[in-house]
């Protein structure tokens, strides 16, 4: 181990003490251990972390009752995220489910909501599972047992009840199983034994659509069956015709699914003979999101009988249309419309061929984003979910019988004397080829003198975006007690800035986004405030690999790095990532089956360049992920190590990926303000800042001068 680390170890949990003894935000530390399900290789003993304050409880909007003014939710209870009903705004939310595994989404049953549908995986796996439960009488502490309506072993990816629950449909995804080799071959694996990384999986991707009653689990009936593709965007029409998205080697198709026993399995195309049209007077239509003649998505309508898109007439705001809620049928309710203008989510109602046709609501809200956005289906009422720097998640209803919003649950934080609420600002910096690439900075509380450390945190995707939402306890916590600039990129390929923007890192392209980070990296050193010696890059999933290529890229010029459930190899991830999900991957990174491309992926995946990692990495993942495999932390781990530079390694038996059990989330906190600290307390108070060095240059070329605006 590298004897600065050592001594930043050391230093760094005195620090961490005498932080919590000093009362800087924090209760007195005391000794913690990793939960049972996880195994923390190569951490040493630890301090628990913990802020002062306790946040409410965070609700998340999942329905109205069909008939009554109520909300179906999900709360934490018991340390994972469980249903609940809200039966009126600040009420009590009662428990509809329990247990260790968490609750996905759910559905009342839409005629007279007498019971509902919830969906559940086991340990972070993501095969979720159908449940059909009848709920407790209203007040009851009583929980009942939830009937399973699906096989274990595969994965419902979507499911929607028909207009007048005339049964479900859902698409049910096979899924390899797990092939992850064991946790302790991590300290053993030949970084150089290329036959050390997992074996491939050659299943094919089979993916099926059925109907079923739910009283009756054993009358669910094939609708369609693809082998080798793969069902998506399932959508009922307001008179019950099924439509799903078809993609098999890279083409999609939208087909129509006959409910009708005596048909055959199998889709029809848009316009086929036999179609929607049939005894219809009306041609039936169905509202999406698509970027026609434009940069971003609009409001397109689907004609179902003729297979026509058509652009809605309506003024096109600055941003993405990324959520729609159509009012129910028959209602004088106009449409819900949100756009992301800037990262800034946007309501407004629609009522095309109206003066005006658009018209904001929720203006008062603080910037933050919306999501899920459902109309009541009796009631003039507008659900949402709404979280912002001041809150970390509030359900809120617009009617257009009040004034203003009406909230269901939780608050935004008001501005009192002595207590610090982070504040979001733009951060625009030029990339290696002049493309202007942006980001949210948040800087550290004014009492905090001089120039302070970074954290740059990258998020996942890569088709993600960095928005001004809640901050994480861990990232409030480096920024308001640490007294570290909070960085949070956008770089090309994120979400929320044009289709063009999006695909500018798609195959070949990859590294260009790395580019962007080594271009904000000189923005920093450029940057009076900032502390460039002391850099800290940290990312989950996508972001992972975003950490790990930096890592390999820019170790002279940043002082640790965290990655989570994050990309190693692309070859091996391409070939052990759930097929379900593979060839959507290969679209996004380039084909691993073509010698070129696996030459070139190869290339550029971290683990070919691991012994370029020559400052601390912290590396966490789930053995349950199915979608970035836990062989691309055992390979990392292994070969960053072999190289002679130390690895902190968190992995959980009972997460995928992500963390959701509370226990191993605290844990993480905890293990994420150590490393930090370690990591910086290591690095030489006479050290001088690193410029950009002259071998990342030869891989990373033309690397230009940052410009702050």
């Amino acid at each position: 181990m590298d004897l600065n680390f050592k001594t930043g170890l050391r230093l760094g949990v005195s620090l961490l003490m005498a932080a919590a003894g000093m009362g800087m935000g924090l209760a007195l530390a005391r000794p913690v251990s990793p939960p049972p399900g996880l195994q923390a290789d190569g951490l040493p003993a630890l301090q628990r972390v913990v802020t002062a304050g306790v946040e409410a409880p965070v609700l998340r909007f999942l329905g109205w009752h069909p008939q009554q003014r109520e909300m179906l939710v999900l709360a934490s209870a018991g340390g994972s995220l469980q249903l609940h009903r809200l039966a009126e705004p600040g009420a009590r939310p009662q428990p509809l489910t329990g247990g260790r595994e968490r609750v996905d989404s759910a559905q009342w049953e839409p005629r007279r909501g007498e019971y509902l549908v919830f969906s559940r995986d086991r340990g972070g796996d993501e095969a979720f599972r159908l449940y059909r439960l009848q709920p407790p009488e209203a007040n009851s502490a009583r929980l009942t047992e939830p009937q399973p309506l699906t096989p274990a072993g595969a994965r419902v990816s979507a499911f929607q009840f028909l207009p007048q629950g005339e049964g479900l449909v859902y698409v049910l995804d096979q899924l390899d199983g797990s092939r992850n080799p064991a946790p302790s071959d991590a300290s053993e694996t030949d970084a150089e034994d290329t036959s050390a990384a997992p074996s491939p999986r050659t299943r094919s991707a089979r993916s099926q659509l059925f109907w079923m009653d739910p009283a009756r689990p054993e009358s669910a009936r094939l609708l369609g069956d693809t082998v080798g593709g793969r069902y998506t965007d399932l959508r009922i029409s307001a008179a019950g015709t099924v439509v799903a998205l078809h993609t098999r080697q890279g083409r999609s198709q939208t087909l129509l699914f006959d409910l009708d026993p005596a048909t055959p399995p199998g889709g029809r195309a848009l316009g086929a003979p036999g179609g929607a049209e049939a005894g219809q007077d009306e041609e039936e239509v169905l509202l999406q999101r698509q970027a026609m003649g434009g940069d971003f998505r609009r409001l397109v309508q689907l004609r179902l009988n003729s297979g026509q898109r058509r652009a809605v007439n309506l003024p096109e705001p600055a941003g993405d249309l990324e959520a729609l809620a159509a009012p129910p049928t028959g209602s004088a309710m106009p449409l819900a419309l949100v756009h992301n203008e800037a990262g800034v989510s946007v309501l407004r109602l629609a009522r095309p061929g109206s003066e005006p046709p658009l018209q904001q609501v929720a203006a008062e809200l603080p910037a933050g984003v919306i999501q899920g956005p459902q109309w009541h289906p009796r009631l003039p009422l507008l659900a949402f979910n709404h979280s912002s720097a001041s809150s970390p998640g509030r359900i809120l209803s617009w009617s257009p019988e009040d004034a203003g919003v009406q909230a269901w649950s939780g608050r935004e934080a008001e501005p009192e004397a002595g207590v610090w609420l982070p504040e979001y600002a733009p951060l625009r910096w030029q990339s290696f080829d002049g493309l202007e690439i942006s980001g949210l900075h948040i800087a550290p509380p004014a009492h905090f003198k001089g120039p302070r450390p970074v954290f740059i945190s990258i998020h996942g995707g890569p088709s993600a975006q960095a928005r001004p939402t809640h901050l994480s306890g861990s990232l409030r916590y480096l920024v308001e007690t640490l007294g570290m600039h909070l960085i949070l990129p956008n770089v090309r390929g994120s979400e929320g800035f044009g289709q063009r923007f999006l695909k500018l890192d798609n195959g070949r392209r990859r590294e260009d986004a790395v580019r962007d980070i080594s271009a904000l990296l000189d923005l920093i050193a450029s940057r009076p405030e900032m502390d460039a010696r002391r850099v800290i890059v940290s990312g989950g999933s996508y972001g992972g690999y975003m950490s790990l290529a930096v890592a390999t890229h820019e170790s002279a010029r940043i002082a640790g790095s965290i990655c989570r459930v994050g990309i190693a190899n692309f070859v091996s991830f391409l070939e052990n990532t759930e097929s379900y999900r593979r060839d959507n991957r290969r679209a996004e990174y380039g084909d691993e089956r073509d010698p070129e491309m696996r030459a070139f992926l190869q290339g550029i995946s971290p683990l070919s360049r691991a012994a370029a990692v020559r400052k601390p990495l912290f590396i966490v993942h789930g053995r349950n992920d199915p979608r970035v495999p836990y062989g691309e932390a055992l390979q990392m781990v292994a070969a960053v190590r072999a190289a002679g530079t130390p690895v902190w390694f968190l992995t959980a038996e009972d997460e995928g990926h992500s963390f959701s059990r509370a226990e191993n989330r605290d844990f993480l906190f905890s293990a994420t303000v150590a490393f930090v600290q370690q990591a910086l307390a290591a690095v030489p108070p006479d050290a001088e800042p690193v410029a950009a060095d002259a071998d990342v240059s030869s891989v990373l070329p033309q690397r230009s001068k940052a410009g702050a605006k």
